[in-house]
């Protein structure tokens, strides 16, 4: 039983693996563009909430 669910897991993984392929250049340089865009504007809104709670919290 628990063997079974083992070996359904392993195959599930060497067929990801078998389909997965290296990114090329451009790829690679687009994800990592994406990637710092996320990060930025994460940024950007925890610093804008943090400072709507600074001015909030100031006025009391």
């Amino acid at each position: 039983m628990v063997f079974g669910r083992v070996r359904g897991v392993v195959a599930a993984w060497r067929r990801i693996l078998l389909l997965s392929r290296r990114p090329d250049r451009e790829e690679y340089i687009q994800l990592l563009r994406l990637t710092f865009i996320g990060f930025v504007l994460i940024g950007v809104i925890g610093y804008m909430i943090h400072m709507i709670y600074i001015l909030l919290t100031i006025q009391r």
